[in-house]
C-alpha cells in the first residue's frame, strides 16, 4: 500500500510544483498590465489552478501525512525539516494565486518573493528531495 500511496504522492507533487511554476511565471510575463489576450490566458491559468493545482496541493498533504504516519516517521527530524519548504511552497501558492486574481481586478505591484518565485520554488523543492530521499537526520 505504500508504493501506491508514495506514487500518488509524486504525481501530485509534479502537478503542485508545476502549478505553482505556471502562477509564477505568469504573474511575471503579465505584469503590470493584463491586455485582453492576456486576460484569457490568466483566466485559464486560473481555472487550471482551481481545477488541478489546488486539488493537488490538497492531495500532496493528504498522501504525505499518510506515509510519515503510516511508516512511523513522524517524528524524523527530516521530515520535520522538510515540512517547512513544503509549508512555504503552500503559502507561496496561495499569494501568487491571489494575487493573479488581483491582477485580473486592476494593477498589482508585485513584491520581491513574488518576483523571485520560479527560483524560490526550485530552491525549496531541491531542499525537500534531498530531504525526502536521502533522510539525512
Amino acid at each position: 500500500m505504500y508504493l501506491y500511496v508514495k506514487a500518488v504522492h509524486v504525481f501530485a507533487v509534479v502537478l503542485l510544483i508545476g502549478g505553482i511554476l505556471l502562477l509564477a511565471m505568469t504573474l511575471r510575463n503579465t505584469h503590470p498590465r493584463i491586455d485582453e489576450r492576456s486576460r484569457r490566458f490568466v483566466e485559464g491559468v486560473l481555472r487550471w489552478d482551481t481545477i488541478v493545482t489546488t486539488p493537488a496541493l490538497a492531495v500532496v498533504w493528504l498522501a504525505g501525512f499518510t506515509m510519515a504516519f503510516g511508516a512511523g516517521w513522524d517524528t524524523s527530524i527530516w521530515l520535520l525539516l522538510k515540512t517547512i519548504p513544503a509549508v512555504f511552497l503552500t503559502g507561496l501558492h496561495t499569494v501568487e494565486a491571489d494575487m493573479l486574481r488581483r491582477a485580473l481586478r486592476g494593477g498589482v505591484e508585485l513584491p520581491a518573493l513574488v518576483r523571485h518565485a520560479p527560483a524560490a520554488t526550485l530552491i525549496a523543492v531541491a531542499a525537500i528531495a534531498w530531504l525526502a530521499v536521502g533522510k539525512p537526520f
